[in-house]
């Protein structure tokens, strides 16, 4: 087993466990109505974005920022700051950013939210 595959595992696993402890909150914020803007949205809401938020900051620690683009990083940080209710493209495309946003989906599909919340798209 390779260094990086063997840090892949564990970063998977470490966000598995931390996703594990949000799909309690999932049942009692399913029954909330979604909103649109930050000032509107659902308890579940506000926790999926600050799941992708932590989630994000933890797997840069890992993988590292140096053959992530400013780009991606930019367009990710727009996802967040919108309260993850954005339209955002955020790319990925080096292996680096490939590897984000597959711990990215993972950690929120972990946590009880859709695949399709995340960011992560190469339109055109």
């Amino acid at each position: 087993m390779t260094a990086r595959f063997s840090l892949s595992l564990s970063l998977a696993f470490s966000l598995f466990l931390a996703g594990s402890t949000m799909i309690a909150v999932k049942a009692a914020a399913a029954e909330q109505e979604a909103g649109t803007v930050v000032g509107e949205r659902s308890d579940w809401q506000t926790k999926k974005c600050d799941v992708y938020a932590k989630a994000l900051a933890e797997i840069l620690d890992h993988v590292g920022r140096e053959a992530v683009s400013e780009h991606f990083l930019a367009q990710n940080q727009a996802f967040i700051d919108s309260g993850c209710l954005a339209d955002v493209d955020a790319c990925p495309e080096s292996e680096a950013e490939i590897e984000i946003a597959n711990g990215l989906t993972i950690a929120t599909m972990n946590a009880g939210a859709a695949s399709s919340f995340s960011p992560f798209r190469c339109r055109g």
